[in-house]
């Protein structure tokens, strides 16, 4: 509340008294944009959102983003604690396209909703159950590889989504100890596929010494079809620029002609840990070093394609919470590659919201 304000006044008899309470509600609504530019490209973000819909604690939620090669909106609705149970339910509708018909000869339209729940199943044991429902349709032209020409069409699919977190970090932001760990998995019941998809993600953080924040870890995931078949192109897995510096993002992996197709399995170890001896005076600023390795490999429909290499790379990153948004710099060397991949010495990425 943005304030409470209480009296106390006499009764109708001697021993009553009356307590009245004024309630003022702070605003409840936010309008958000946003904008970010880096070595990758440039993105832009609009959303709207609005935390106490009606005085009843419903969420509600919707934005635009735009970048060099999609465009995403989203509307969510959320009661955040359904009959005062203590469980979320959630609805979301979401559209996207993402167009890469210049460098890879194809894009995808996909438009849809998921509708679940969430709720802490035990102590620090999060639940998250739902449906996912998605028309999507793949376009080509003639750039494009025949095996990926032969994905062109529409699909529809329906998963079941489970998802389940152990949450013992000591504070969501700028933690310092603890860890986080997660798995999800995409069961499709109704698909032209049948595309199973998993991920699991560990994040354990320590400090070494005074003031030292370290961490380390884990990511894998998977994506393959349960009736033997090619999974679709949007399915198709990219190692996260986040989990391998010292290489361009969606230029690593298995290569089909000139494009770069991505993979059936990815798998990445990443450990990090900041320098508090540097810049020591600033509040905003962490320096770090850090070493990534990853892999990206499973060419489903044609494994002479298969690239089976170790990425790795060593550097230093600069973090820093400028007046203007969060900046970050990064120098990266790669320590093993494929021949095929496309390293990025220098990467810098600056977001902001106004």
């Amino acid at each position: 509340f943005k304030n409470v304000k209480s009296e106390i006044i006499n009764g109708s008899s001697q021993n009553s008294k009356i307590l009245n309470i004024s309630v003022e509600e702070k605003p409840t609504g936010e309008i958000m944009a946003g904008a970010g530019i880096g070595t990758s490209g440039s993105s832009f973000m609009l959303g709207v959102k609005e935390n106490n819909f009606l005085g009843k604690g419903i969420s509600l939620d919707s934005n635009l983003n735009l970048s060099s090669e999609s465009v995403k909106g989203l509307f969510k609705i959320e009661n955040r604690n359904y009959k005062n149970s203590d469980k979320s339910l959630f609805f979301t509708l979401d559209a996207s396209e993402t167009d890469r018909l210049t460098n890879s000869g194809y894009k995808f339209n996909r438009t849809g909703f998921d509708i679940g729940t969430s709720f802490e199943y035990y102590d620090d044991f999060y639940l998250k159950l739902g449906s996912s429902n998605y028309y999507e349709r793949i376009e080509t032209d003639n750039t494009a590889s025949a095996r990926q020409q032969s994905q062109e069409g529409d699909y529809i699919d329906l998963f079941i989504n489970l998802r389940g977190t152990y949450d013992k970090r000591n504070q969501k932001f700028q933690t310092s100890d603890g860890f986080i760990s997660s798995y999800s998995v995409e069961l499709p019941y109704i698909s032209d596929t049948y595309s199973l998809i998993n991920r699991y993600k560990y994040k354990y953080f320590t400090e070494l010494y005074e003031n030292n924040i370290s961490s380390f870890s884990l990511s894998l995931r998977s994506a393959h079809s349960l009736k033997n078949e090619d999974i679709k192109l949007s399915e198709r897995l990219r190692i996260p620029s986040s989990l391998l510096r010292g290489f361009e993002f969606g230029k690593v992996g298995p290569k089909d002609g000139d494009d770069f197709v991505g993979g059936n399995y990815m798998a990445s170890v990443n450990f990090s840990s900041t320098l508090p001896q540097v810049l020591e005076n600033s509040q905003n600023t962490d320096f770090l070093i850090f070493l990534d390795v990853a892999n990206l490999w499973g060419v489903d429909y044609d494994s002479s394609l298969d690239d089976n290499e170790i990425r790795s790379s060593i550097g230093v990153a600069l973090d820093w919470y400028s007046p203007v948004g969060p900046m970050n710099f990064s120098i990266a060397q790669p320590l093993t590659k494929s021949e095929n991949d496309v390293t990025e010495t220098f990467r810098f990425n600056l977001g902001t919201t106004f």
